[in-house]
């Protein structure tokens, strides 16, 4: 059997396994069995710290409620697709990154804003500030916040260095929303708006020659193999939100819910805690596969990227009410 028929195989097998597992029954009728998709390798931080909160919920429940978590291949849900597999129940908890949310409201692209924050205490900030907002909006989609976890730093992976202005015209890149899509284009590159998932054949077909992702997200699915350089411009910290649909909440008992409440709220904590360390693992990481890293790019390309950011941020900010929570919620502009 070539390599290329066995790794069909066995996609096609672990795809049958995950759809047998969302439609199965529990197996005991004393225990909640629910079902978290993710679409990113266990190794990313937001697969990770879904692990951690199967962990808790087994622990504090006394092995009452279990937690599947459906990763990357075993996931049968991808993109857009994940997002109606929660709001219907298809899946009874997810992990979506704010820019797949995005779009179905456009409000979820807050967290991947460009140049909005700094740092990790500027992003843990504003998604307290903004978490009522929030509920509310994910609500409307039939789903419940359990926790949230910050990406590390967005920055751009890259077949060629990026040194200049010019070098981001060359690019073919992935982008992963409608903003940071906006940014690019405005810059001069070639970009579209992709979920993870869809990147690898991308790349391999040549369509693309760099992605807009942190140093986590790129190493989890060893972009590597195709782009060598990365260059680390600090774009945003863009969050996922693990949520679970709200009948399946609403099924369960409040003892239940106090379960998963508390466990999301520890998962919460050390997602926030642990981020920063990631930085530094994944650029050793990177290091080791070989790739250039280009930790501080010359100020005219980073001016160039920043005045981008700001006129898409700007016709963001315009939108709605959103105006009122850049008032309420935003740390004012620093001179960069």
């Amino acid at each position: 059997m070539t390599t290329a028929r066995f790794a069909t195989l066995r996609r096609t097998v672990l795809t049958t396994v995950a759809m047998a597992l969302l439609q199965a029954a529990p197996a005991f009728a004393d225990t909640v069995s629910l079902r978290l998709i993710n679409e990113y390798p266990a190794t990313s931080v937001t697969a990770s710290a879904d692990l951690q909160f199967a962990a808790a919920v087994n622990k504090l429940s006394g092995g009452d409620i279990a937690v599947a978590t459906l990763q990357e291949t075993a996931n049968p849900y991808k993109g857009k697709d994940q997002v109606n597999a929660v709001r219907e129940g298809k899946a009874e908890i997810g992990t979506l990154f704010a820019g797949i949310l995005g779009g179905a409201d456009s409000f979820f692209l807050l967290s991947s804003l460009p140049f909005v924050v700094d740092d990790f205490e500027q992003a843990q900030s504003l998604f307290t500030c903004t978490r009522p907002e929030l509920e509310r909006h994910l609500a409307a989609l039939n789903m419940r916040l359990l926790y949230a976890t910050p990406w590390p730093p967005s920055g751009i992976w890259s077949a060629r260095p990026v040194a200049e202005v010019a070098d981001v015209k060359a690019l073919s890149i992935r982008t992963y929303d409608d903003n940071s899509r906006g940014v690019f284009q405005r810059v001069g590159a070639q970009s579209v708006n992709l979920p993870f998932s869809a990147v690898g054949a991308r790349l391999t077909s040549g369509e693309l020659n760099a992605v807009l992702s942190s140093g986590d997200g790129g190493a989890g699915n060893r972009l590597w193999d195709y782009l060598p350089n990365f260059t680390a411009i600090s774009y945003a910290i863009p969050l996922s939100y693990t949520v679970i649909n709200n009948d399946a909440w609403n099924k369960l008992t409040p003892a239940q819910q106090s379960t998963l409440t508390q466990a999301a709220q520890q998962t919460n904590s050390a997602n926030w805690a642990t981020v920063k360390s990631r930085i530094q693992d994944n650029y050793a990481r990177m290091t080791e596969h070989g790739m250039r890293l280009n930790l501080q790019p010359a100020a005219p390309l980073r001016t160039a990227l920043r005045q981008a950011g700001q006129e898409q941020a700007d016709s963001w900010w315009q939108q709605d009410k959103n105006n009122e929570i850049r008032a309420r919620c935003v740390p004012p502009v620093q001179a960069k």
